[in-house]
């Protein structure tokens, strides 16, 4: 078959599915299975989380019906999402990753302005600027969420402990390297530096043999959040990740430093992130031959991991009797902003939802009015802006675990309508540095190229 019918039969495709929903959304298509009066929602959380919730919703909307359905973010999850819509079965509200919410904003009903006028609510004023960030599009809202998560580290504390007396040993005689060593381990590593100032001693390993890591970073295949760690990274070195019109990838790209000197923060981070699974460098602590980093930290074969507050939740169901403690993730230093890395739950309504009226009421009231039940289960940091002092690095709590503090120096980025498909790339680029396939740099070009070609497609 000609590229030419391929293209005509793609268009045909595409435009059959857009007048499907078309017909959908008059009534003339696919009719609804849902009954009538009756609110689907879709989430991630066990039911419990959400039946108060959903409670004193329906005691505030007599006659409604609510269906709760938990689903599992797997790779079916989207499509499943999009032919149950189609098939007039839900969901009116759907749980979505926080980076999925600019890809489908065309096919989400944004929220009616008098909703929060109605609470008199500003919402950049209300809500934490991750939300805003990834929320809302040309002065509209198209999700939102009660609470907020943040990249942490979790880390074992009797590996912790073992490692701060071989320090203290190893370095007798040397009271003033070994006081900055007890120092830093006593209140956790505030900046990279000091972190790599510890992995060595967290660290059991015979040759490139490890058989005790000091942190699960280096690699993708076996870091759970690779994609969100090298992107901290980078906005931490001030990288400018997209042009202002989402057109191109930048990320490769260099910037001028005070001096008026090229700098390529981009590579410099994957440069550092790559530096823990490379044998020849100090800070050698990781490699793709290690188990999962969940897996590994449970097993007691790692000191430190990073992930987000759900993990707390999980791992105290599955090991009750592993014990664990979470920090705060490391800074560049005194002269670089303090970033931290911020991803959550947000809930959306489809344009083609029946019932977006209501949907909207109730992720409203989700967000509002119960988001403190809803945070007390979810152990998420809320969404509501915080009265509290800008962070200072000297003053920054980094052996705890996150509080609303530090939702004031969290951010994302718009990875534009290809989330999923740009942190794939991201892992890549770390794949292609730690085969030696090509160099830092060479790797953040190719995958640049790429997250630039999935700008730009015009296409599903």
């Amino acid at each position: 078959m000609s590229d030419k019918y391929r293209r005509i039969i793609k268009i045909i495709g595409t435009t059959l599915l857009a007048v499907v929903f078309a017909l959908s959304l008059t009534g003339c298509g696919t009719q609804s299975t849902t009954k009538p009066n009756t609110l689907v929602i879709w989430g991630f959380y066990d039911e419990d989380v959400f039946k108060p919730i959903i409670k004193d919703f329906k005691r505030k909307n007599k006659g409604l019906k609510v269906k709760y359905y938990k689903k599992n973010l797997d790779s079916n999850y989207e499509n499943d999402a999009l032919n149950s819509m189609l098939s007039g079965q839900g969901p009116d509200v759907w749980a979505i990753p926080s980076d999925w919410v600019y890809r489908h904003k065309e096919k989400l009903a944004p929220m009616p302005e008098e909703l929060l006028k109605n609470k008199k609510i500003v919402a950049k004023d209300y809500f934490v600027d991750p939300i805003i960030k990834d929320n809302v599009f040309d002065n509209q809202i198209y999700g939102l969420s009660p609470t907020v998560d943040a990249l942490q580290i979790y880390y074992n504390p009797t590996i912790f402990d073992q490692a701060k007396s071989n320090a203290s040993k190893l370095l007798k005689g040397n009271d003033a390297a070994r006081s900055k060593i007890n120092k830093i381990f006593s209140n956790f590593p505030v900046t990279w530096d000091e972190f790599n100032k510890i992995i060595p001693y967290l660290t059991t390993k015979n040759g490139s043999f490890i058989s005790i890591s000091g942190a699960a970073i280096g690699t993708s295949n076996n870091v759970t959040y690779s994609a969100d760690l090298l992107s901290l990274l980078m906005l931490q070195n001030q990288t400018k990740m997209l042009s202002d019109d989402l057109s191109q990838a930048t990320l490769n790209l260099p910037t001028k430093n005070s001096s008026g000197q090229d700098v390529f923060p981009g590579k410099n981070s994957l440069d550092f992130y790559n530096s823990f699974a490379d044998a020849s460098q100090s800070n050698y602590t990781w490699g793709t031959g290690m188990p999962n980093d969940v897996e590994a930290f449970v097993q007691g074969k790692v000191a430190m991991i990073f992930s987000y507050s759900t993990l707390a939740g999980y791992l105290q169901q599955i090991y009750p009797n592993f014990k664990f403690q979470r920090a705060l993730v490391p800074q560049i230093g005194e002269l670089n902003p303090i970033i931290d890395y911020a991803h959550y739950t947000t809930y959306a309504v489809p344009e083609i939802s029946p019932m977006s009226k209501t949907a909207w009421d109730f992720i409203t009231y989700l967000s509002i009015d119960s988001a403190s039940t809803y945070r007390s289960a979810s152990k998420e940091l809320p969404a509501k802006k915080q009265n509290s002092a800008d962070p200072v690095l000297k003053s920054r709590q980094s052996n705890s675990a996150p509080t609303s503090e530090i939702l004031k120096t969290a951010t994302t980025w718009n990875k534009g309508r290809y989330p999923v498909e740009v942190d794939n790339l991201l892992k890549q680029a770390i794949d292609r540095v730690n085969n030696r396939s090509q160099s830092s740099q060479a790797s953040l070009d190719t995958a640049a190229a790429n997250i630039t070609q999935l700008l730009r497609k015009d296409t599903w």
